[in-house]
């Protein structure tokens, strides 16, 4: 049994793919829940910690509003910097991508964007759009966005909407006024931060819930859960000395500003500039630039100086050195415009700034940076390097935080460079991106933003595990795998704090912040007072964790529930775990979340005590109806709510029936499936079954009960020989036999014979006429089975007599005996006719049967040889002989004579008699050939009375309009009849499986997939058919044994009547389940799928079928009776389905997975991926089957397996998409040149599919990846290549639920259109699937797996498949595939994605290999 998570140290937050940030997978947990409920019922600022999964929250709440808007209404993600909007703006892209999103930053030029039509077509088809506070403020300012037009504002980094920060101004200039006018249209607001103060002042957290119109919210009811998965880290203080008088001292930087000063501001080129052109002299700008020495050159240097002297003081001397070396290089090497964006200044201030640098290199000592000696550094830098020292150890990921942009700089490098370090720690650099397209960078810029786009991602992945950044990696920006923090700036505010703070999320983290030991008293003591502040929120929270878990353990209750019929007990103290055992059960899927979920809330108890109530909440694949429950009490723990409701749930899964008497999940449980399931269980592969019936026993019983002068039945049986009637005659029977078709006879491998039975007109009987009619019978079987007939026992059971207009004594009369061969006088020869003469027997050899040929002379030798006509002599003597052929021994004439080969021409087996040898039949030959059909012509009508008795008993209630399905049905492939029950078992295959679940997913509404497929797999099992067929007497109308002829006899009545009872035999279960599902093919065939579930009725009774149309009633009236509101954003998916949904509940289920937690919901779409399985079954199944010519049965079963495998229809939905436009601004060579782009872009829709699993959409990236790669190859062969592309689609190693998407939108197709299988099938035309299904019809597609093949190709040899992981040159892991034949190693593919994957891909390089060395050995 299933227990819920226990107290251990859970696992760490998972990471998708290193490099990206937008797939990592974070599992949507209880509190998070919890804040997205609460956002839905009002605004609120989420305050909780890095690492806690906000962004989660916000990419739930904009999936919930984008359900609940009108498409013209945006959403609108507002972040503080660049950098962080960028990041949000990918992951909300890659969250949802069933919508088009924007990201608007101040590169894009969007200063420049003066017209209304620009934003109108940048907006156009956009649902989400991500910007920075100050993008979306000037729109709003200038008019070109308006408040009414959004619905939804999330706020990262909310702590920001204070005072006159642009995103405060949003709210205040523009948000609060609709406040005040009452108007209905406002956005809702999602605030999200770490630290919703950014100093201890309690004023600011007002101002900010004022200005948010919002509540700040923390987890409560679900606080334990967070406390467990939010990790805080440990804070340490490092203490350096205080700085060394002289070391350091701060001569280059006060050189520097020196420097600057002593230039002669009349030279400088600007002034120069500016006086270069007196009728364009701008006084004003002069005199400013002379007075304030504002020129480019004079910002420069002293912005060099200003840098110089902090990087002095912080970092020491060979830190100032290697910087303005470095910056002084810049300038001499003029940097192109790609890397410094100097070329935007003008040459002559480049020269001048040139001159006046080479100049001060003259002041910079040589030897801090020719040596690397600690007392070139700085105090603080030696502590850090200690520090890091003592951290370098396996898995360590670290950022250092400074104040300015040239520490970054300068302290990797002085790092990097470190003998001590640098063979522990790659490190990079992190700074802040500028918003504006027009920034100017200048020379003390050492830190190019553009290089710093892998940062993060390198960090993620472990090439590199050491940042040095700013402040611009405080606030939102995603580091997962960071376990220490330095701040190395110490000069923070509470904001600063719990932002750095929270950068370090791993558990066992580390947290340290450097202090000088000649720091001002004040400023420890205010450390120190953070520091407690801190040290008392962890303990704070650890105690209150561990004060619950005591009251948990003394807050019991006592209740049970008791089944009577059983004496099973739920006790409130184990309804947790039966509660989580239960969801075990329901369906796996590979990211769906099976646990429920608990949900707290406080309340106020007796005495004004707090206290929890608690609700729970089942995966969405359960019913609706019971997928929630609510505790009965407040309790003082949340371990004791739990479990209340944990016991209210599972009583209510109870009473709907979803548990057993012995409160156990029911695997399906239904009284008659459960019968069923019972009685199939360990049933033999092969069981003892009654004989087949004799139908000839009901004939003779009717012989008997009639007498002689009974109305006989008369059939015209005619024999024909290459259309031409060579004899007819009477059967007589005492009872009427159904159509009978022409039967075919082989006589010899060139012979073929045809028999035509028609019924006639019925015949007076009388004791005269049937006694004659027995001795035409005697006569007739006489001539063929002399040995195997008892003259004087004429009661067969079927008589035959000559045509009505002959009697049949004279008749009788007339054939009988024989005449002598000598008799034959030669004169007379001419005039005999051949086909007059019967049977010549040999009466030298035991009568051997003869057919006469004809006559010829010949001459005898001494030997007795007889020489022909041709070898004759004029003296020799000749005399009469009769030429002739064997009459065949066999009796088998129903199956094909294997053609044998020619050696000398036809006719080799002739031979020559004597007539004096001889006598002949007066019995013409004709007849004797009717005589040899007669055991084959019984049998057929055996056959059809067999089927006739088997429509008349077990199927009396189901007319069937045509025998012959019937008989196909019931005819093994070992009897070798014409048709056998395999390609009917193929398609009665699909009918049953299709009916069986219409049947269980209608009569069982609550039912989850897990229930339905087991119920179905009960029920449709071999065993259980096989038990059906023995329970109503199949058995014995089973065709199994094949018709030769042998030792056959003619039926007589007597001994039919007295013949023992029916003897058994042995049958194989599926032999026997075989014929049941043949029997629902014949049956669909006859009389289409009501039919068939007649049928169905009679062998499985006690299963609730319903009829197809009650059954589409009731599915269909389900789905109406759904609260769901249709998403405005979700009309796409009808336009790519290429149908117009009435109940628009059913293509929201079929697009929401059973990982989907909010509001309009009604269920997953498991239960409709289990309804459409069967649907796209069986329109494959009967597509096939009806195809002209007839497929043979493997064929059909290999179509099948090609067209609705999980690989083939991925792709598929993968494939279809329809186009929408895109408009993007387009910058001319000025940037005021502005201009619209419009193009189109894919929407796909697997896009629209609804989850709450990140782990989905990471899923979604790779395989779109893959797709990409892939496409061209795999549609290549779908359209025109003569195999099946099995390598290519597993290698697509597309996850599962992309065909489930595919098979749930057919089932809710079927659904809405009351059970139209022509309206799925349209759909699957457009998908894809019936155009290809026809190119496997065709022919021209080799179908065979490379596995299958493969091993037939092997023939006797055993193939084996060796699976191994090998390094590629990245150093990952891939799996490997060997590939053996024997002892011979074929072929070895690496590279694999998935092991079927290598392994399919192994078996075709394999197959490729053995072919081309086999056309070698041909060709030699």
């Amino acid at each position: 049994m299933a227990l819920p998570p226990g107290e251990a140290e859970p696992t760490c937050i998972i990471t998708g793919a290193p490099s990206d940030p937008a797939a990592e997978t974070l599992q949507p947990r209880t509190f998070q829940y919890e804040m997205l409920e609460e956002s839905l019922r009002r605004n609120i600022i989420v305050a909780m910690d890095t690492g806690s999964g906000k962004t989660l929250i916000a990419v739930l709440r904009i999936q919930a509003e984008l359900e609940r808007s009108t498409p013209e209404k945006l959403v609108w993600f507002l972040a503080p910097n660049v950098a962080l909007a960028t990041q949000q703006a990918k992951v909300i892209a890659t969250q949802i991508p069933s919508v088009q999103t924007r990201l608007l930053l101040g590169s894009d030029n969007v200063e420049h964007w003066s017209e209304q039509w620009v934003w109108d077509g940048i907006l156009d088809n956009i649902r989400i759009v991500i910007s920075t506070y100050q993008i979306l403020l000037d729109a709003l300012i200038q008019g070109f966005v308006q408040m009414a037009r959004l619905s939804l504002m999330v706020f990262d980094e909310a702590h920001h909407c204070i005072a006159n920060n642009p995103a405060s101004r949003i709210l205040r200039d523009f948000y609060h006024p609709h406040l005040d006018l009452g108007h209905e249209q406002r956005p809702a607001i999602l605030g999200l931060t770490a630290s919703p103060v950014v100093n201890s002042s309690v004023g600011r957290l007002e101002e900010l819930e004022q200005n948010l119109q919002a509540i700040s919210r923390t987890p409560k009811r679900s606080r334990e859960e967070m406390l467990r998965y939010v990790h805080r880290p440990s804070l340490v203080r490092l203490v350096y000395a205080a700085q060394e008088s002289g070391v350091g001292t701060p001569h280059i930087a006060n050189e520097l500003e020196k420097l600057r000063l002593s230039l002669d501001i009349e030279q400088d080129p600007y002034v120069l500039n500016i006086r270069s052109d007196p009728d364009a002299l701008d006084v004003g700008q002069l005199n400013k630039a002379l007075i304030g020495r504002k020129t480019y050159c004079q910002e420069q240097i002293k912005m060099l100086h200003t840098r110089a002297k902090i990087v002095e003081k912080e970092l020491g001397l060979w830190a100032v050195c290697f910087y303005v070396d470095t910056c002084i290089q810049k300038v001499r090497l003029r940097c192109d415009e790609d890397c410094t964006g100097l070329k935007t200044l003008a040459s002559t201030e480049i020269v001048y700034l040139e001159q006046c640098l080479n100049t001060f290199l003259l002041v910079v000592p040589e030897e801090p940076l020719s040596s690397f000696k600690n007392q070139f550094h700085s105090a603080k830098v030696l502590c850090l390097v200690d520090f890091l020292i003592h951290q370098a150890t396996t898995g360590f990921c670290g950022l250092v935080f400074v104040r300015t942009r040239a520490e970054v700089a300068v302290l990797s490098e002085l790092l990097s460079r470190h003998p001590d370090l640098n063979q522990f720690y790659t490190i990079s650099t992190f700074v802040g991106a500028s918003s504006s397209a027009g920034r100017k960078v200048n020379i003390g810029e050492l830190v190019d933003a553009r290089n710093q786009i892998g940062t993060l991602d390198d960090l993620r992945a472990g090439r590199r595990n050491l940042v040095i950044t700013t402040s611009a990696l405080e606030e939102g920006i995603d580091v997962p795998a960071c376990n220490v923090v330095v701040c190395f700036d110490n000069q923070m505010n509470l904001k600063s704090l719990i932002q750095r703070r929270g950068r370090a999320r791993q558990s066992k983290s580390t947290f340290a912040i450097m202090f000088a030991e000649s720091d001002d008293p004040s400023t420890i003591s205010t450390w120190e007072q953070l520091e407690t502040r801190m040290r008392h929120l962890y303990e704070d929270d650890m105690r209150q964790l561990a004060e619950l878990e005591t009251t948990e353990a003394t807050d019991e209750g006592e209740r049970v529930f008791i089944v009577e019929k059983t004496g099973a007990k739920l006790l409130l103290t184990d309804a947790v775990s039966h509660l989580y055992h239960f969801c075990a059960t329901l369906p796996s899927r590979q990211f769906g979340n099976s646990n429920p979920v608990f949900t707290f809330q406080d309340t106020s108890g007796e005495l004004g005590k707090e206290m929890v109530t608690a609700k729970v909440s089942l995966p969405i694949s359960v019913d609706v109806s019971v997928r929630e429950a609510c505790g009965q009490s407040a309790w003082k723990t949340e371990k004791a709510a739990k479990r209340d409701a944990a016991f209210v749930a599972y009583l209510q899964l109870y009473n709907a029936g979803l548990l057993s008497d012995n409160l156990l999940p029911t695997q399906g449980y239904d009284e008659a499936i459960e019968e069923v399931k019972t009685e199939v269980e360990k049933v033999a592969s092969l069981v003892q079954v009654r004989d087949q019936i004799n139908p000839w026993h009901e004939v003779a019983r009717q012989w008997r009960e009639t007498g002689n002068s009974v109305d006989l039945c008369c059939f015209e049986v005619t024999l024909h020989r290459n259309d031409e009637t060579t004899v007819s005659m009477q059967m007589l029977l005492p009872c009427t036999l159904p159509a009978i078709p022409a039967l075919t006879l082989y006589w010899d491998s060139y012979t073929i014979f045809t028999v035509v039975v028609r019924q006639s007109s019925p015949i007076l009987g009388s004791p005269k006429y049937t006694e004659a009619a027995k001795q035409s019978t005697t006569l007739l079987l006489s001539t063929v089975f002399r040995s195997r007939i008892h003259t004087a026992k004429t009661d067969f059971v079927a008589l035959f007599a000559p045509s009505a207009d002959e009697d049949p004594g004279e008749w009788t009369k007339q054939h009988s005996g024989t005449i002598l061969g000598e008799s034959l006088e030669k004169p007379n020869l001419s005039a005999v006719s051949l086909s007059k003469l019967g049977i010549v027997r040999d009466l030298t050899r035991n009568a051997v049967p003869y057919i006469l040929r004809g006559f010829t002379e010949v001459a005898s030798t001494t030997d007795g040889v007889f020489l022909k006509s041709r070898e004759l002599k004029e003296d020799d003597n000749t005399s009469l002989v009769l030429e002739v052929s064997r009459f065949p021994k066999r009796t088998d004439f129903l199956h094909p004579v294997p053609l044998l080969e020619k050696k000398a021409g036809k006719g080799t087996n002739r031979e020559l008699l004597g007539p004096e040898n001889c006598e002949i039949d007066k019995l013409p030959i004709s007849y004797a050939y009717f005589a040899a059909a007669i055991p084959a012509i019984l049998h057929r009508v055996g056959v059809r009375l067999v089927a006739t008795r088997l429509c008349s008993t077990l199927l009396k209630t189901i007319p069937f309009n045509d025998l012959d399905p019937v008989i196909t049905a019931i005819t093994a492939s070992a009897a070798r009849e014409p048709t056998n029950y395999q390609r009917q078992e193929y398609l009665g295959d699909s009918i049953l499986k299709f009916l069986t679940s219409l049947t269980l997913v209608s009569e069982h509404l609550r039912w989850h997939e897990g229930y339905l497929s087991k119920g179905k797999d009960h029920i449709v099992s071999n065993a259980s058919l096989a038990k059906a067929a023995l329970a109503v007497g199949l058995d014995e109308f089973i065709l199994a044994k094949a018709f030769t002829g042998a030792k056959w006899k003619p039926l007589h009545v007597s001994d039919l009547l007295n013949a023992p009872a029916n003897e058994l035999r042995e049958l194989s279960t599926k032999t026997l389940a075989d014929v049941v599902e043949a029997l629902v093919g014949a049956a669909f065939l006859d009389g289409g799928l009501d039919k068939a579930i007649a049928i169905l009725k009679g062998f499985l009774p006690r299963v609730p079928w319903s009829g197809v149309e009650e059954s589409n009633r009731t599915l269909l009236a389900s789905a109406q009776r759904a609260s769901v509101v249709h998403p405005h954003h979700l009309a796409q998916p009808e336009e790519l389905i290429g149908y117009d949904f009435g109940c628009k509940s059913l293509p929201l289920e079929a697009l929401t997975h059973s990982s989907y937690i909010g509001s309009n919901v009604t269920t997953s779409y498991d239960r409709l991926e289990f309804l459409g399985d069967v649907c796209l079954d069986i329109i494959v199944s009967t597509t096939s089957f009806k195809h002209e010519p007839a497929i043979a049965t493997h064929g059909l079963h290999l179509i099948r397996t090609a067209v609705v495998n999980a690989d083939f229809l991925a792709f598929l939905c993968l494939t279809l998409s329809i186009s929408v436009p895109r408009t993007d601004v387009v910058t001319g060579t000025t940037r005021d040149q502005i201009s619209l782009s419009s193009s189109m872009v894919p929407v796909h829709i697997w896009s629209f599919l609804r989850h709450a699993s990140p782990a989905i959409r990471k899923a979604q990236v790779e395989c779109t990846r893959r797709y990409e790669m892939l496409s061209d190859q795999i549609l290549a062969l779908l359209h025109h290549g003569d195999h099946i592309p099995w390598a290519l689609l597993t290698r697509l190693d597309a996850p599962k639920f992309y065909s489930d998407i595919i098979e749930s939108v057919v089932g809710a197709i079927y659904i809405d259109s009351h059970g139209s299988l022509v309206a799925c099938e349209n759909f699957l035309e457009k998908l894809g699937v019936m155009s290809y299904l026809r190119r496997l019809l065709e022919g021209s597609v080799a179908l065979y797996h490379p596995k299958e093949e493969l091993g037939q190709v092997a023939d006797t040899e055993t193939v084996k498949y060796e699976v191994s992981r090998e390094a590629d040159a990245d150093g990952e892991r891939r799996l490997a595939c060997k590939v053996w034949l024997g002892q011979r190693e074929v072929v070895m593919v690496g590279d694999g994605v998935s092991q079927i994957e290598v392994e399919t891909r192994a078996a075709d390089e394999a197959l490729m290999i053995l072919k081309a060395e086999r056309r070698v050995n041909e060709k030699l």
